[in-house]
């Protein structure tokens, strides 16, 4: 939570320092009892300003702050912006490049161990950032690095999703015939289902409220650094390191209680560090020969999945440079967007049985939601009143984000299942993953690049907006009917589900 203010605030001190220019004083810093002149004021809706005072008249007026860059001309936001897509798409590489090492040999703790460990000590080491306003440099690489690391350690866990699924007693006793001496195919697929969205289900809560946990115990190691006298960015570094030690301290649980559980050897012919991209390009050309509908919806995924990534990235700073928002209040906004979620997940879900809305239909219905948000957004280029200008306006689309993503990310993950043909589940639910992290740095790229040219973030604003209403609308107009149907039949032929009449 707190790393993005740690780099950016560590960069734009850098910035400073190595110009020949004094940065404006806080207004605040100078007493309340006397208007100052040419000192830093934060106005809702625009940001840092220049408050500058007539010595005659007494009116007040402001001015942008020229912000001197950092080298190679770059803005330090910007420079925060650029080392998250770069980390992010770096782990979209490692997922695909390293995918394949969860199924053969040793790998699947080793790689588990390995990453948790690089990605926990990476983490801790942000409180040697702020030492030094130099180590800018440092804040960005460490991103990298643990981003990556948190995407190869979600390979290797998901790896042993699989074992635990088949060494539960509900499956064990579906494959024993249940007492019958019998097995039959049909209940074993249909326990291996539930006994997965089970533990799927389970994790993801449990992953929550670990999250919710965390931030929560930051806050209050933060409020007391602070109140202690501690300097602002060290205590930032010392919050973001005590998340390494939490990520480093629950892994142990893991590192002790996982087996190892060896999977066959790597075959001859295998290259491990190819074969992952062999599979991606095998699978995507199959789609594009047989099922061009699934394709194209693969490729609206990829944007909208990359519209609502991004608005969780660029809105933290987006407030906090924007709406003058302080991050002790930002924290409390990143623990209203999962709870919201978790509870949005379940309303639409009771929603679609109620009204019998397809998946598709209401993953449609949410995009369009999310769509206003930016939308909303926009509307603060026409007036300094509303459309993201106040700081309140951000806790109520809080909620509304946190209401509508869950639902989209469950719909959208629920509508793809619906696509896939029998026996191909475990390599399409690679490829849709491939996809949703292969998307997730084109937006904080963008967000760089506006913000480099504009000095501003909200331009970034109309790229989410076309980014989940143009996918929303061809989504709509997408008729998935005769790919769902081919993938039931599928599965009907193997006993898998029952036949049951689905509308798009």
């Amino acid at each position: 939570m707190f790393i993005p203010f740690l780099v950016d605030g560590i960069a734009t001190k850098y910035a400073w320092q190595r110009s020949s220019r004094d940065q404006p004083e806080l207004c605040s810093n100078l007493g309340d009892n006397v208007t100052h002149t040419n000192c830093r004021k934060c106005f809702e809706g625009k940001g840092d300003m220049v408050q500058i005072v007539d010595p005659i008249t007494g009116a007040v007026s402001t001015t942008d702050i020229d912000t001197p860059e950092l080298p190679g001309g770059i803005d330090p936001t910007s420079f925060l912006f650029t080392m998250i897509s770069i980390s992010v798409l770096f782990q979209a590489i490692a997922f695909i490049s390293l995918g394949t090492l969860g199924d053969y040999g040793d790998y699947r703790k080793r790689g588990l161990v390995a990453a948790s460990t690089a990605g926990g000590v990476a983490t801790c080491m942000y409180v040697i950032v702020p030492a030094d306003a130099s180590l800018y440099w440092l804040g960005g690489v460490l991103m990298i690095v643990a981003n990556v690391c948190l995407g190869v350690s979600v390979v290797f866990y998901n790896s042993y999703l699989p074992l635990m699924v088949d060494d539960s007693e509900e499956v064990k006793d579906a494959i024993g015939g249940k007492g019958r001496g019998v097995k039959n195919e049909r209940d074993v697929i249909d326990a291996q289902e539930a006994v997965s969205s089970e533990y799927s289900s389970k994790g993801q809560i449990w992953g929550y409220v670990g999250g919710t946990t965390c931030l929560v115990l930051s806050v209050i190691a933060l409020l007391v650094l602070v109140a202690l006298g501690a300097e602002w960015f060290w205590a930032l570094g010392v919050t973001s390191a005590l998340s390494g030690a939490w990520w480093l301290g629950f892994s142990y649980f893991a590192f002790r209680r996982l087996p190892h559980r060896p999977g066959p050897p790597f075959p001859a012919a295998m290259n491990v560090y190819t074969e992952g991209w062999r599979k991606t390009y095998r699978l995507l050309a199959l789609l594009w020969r047989t099922e061009l509908n699934t394709f194209y919806f693969l490729i609206l995924f990829f944007i909208f999945s990359d519209g609502y990534s991004t608005i969780s990235t660029i809105a933290v700073m987006f407030a906090y440079h924007e709406l003058c928002m302080d991050p002790m209040l930002l924290a409390l906004i990143a623990i209203i967007v999962p709870l919201t979620a978790v509870f949005g997940g379940y309303a639409w879900l009771r929603f679609q049985r109620r009204f019998g809305w397809s998946s598709k239909s209401v993953l449609v219905l949410n995009l369009m939601l999310l769509a206003l948000i930016p939308l909303w957004g926009c509307v603060g280029f026409f007036t300094e009143d509303y459309g993201l200008q106040t700081q309140g306006e951000m806790y109520v689309l809080a909620v509304w984000f946190g209401l509508c993503l869950g639902s989209a990310q469950a719909f959208g993950r629920a509508l793809f299942s619906e696509l896939i043909p029998a026996g191909h589940e475990a390599d399409m639910f690679a490829l849709f993953e491939i996809t949703d992290k292969g998307s997730s740095w084109l937006g904080p790229m963008v967000a760089a690049a506006v913000r480099q040219r504009t000095g501003r973030i909200r331009p970034t604003l109309f790229y989410l907006l076309a980014a989940m209403v143009l996918p929303g609308a061809a989504l709509q107009a997408l008729d998935l009917t005769e790919s769902i149907e081919n993938a039931r039949r599928s599965k009907s032929a193997r006993g898998a589900v029952k036949d049951t009449e689905l509308a798009i």
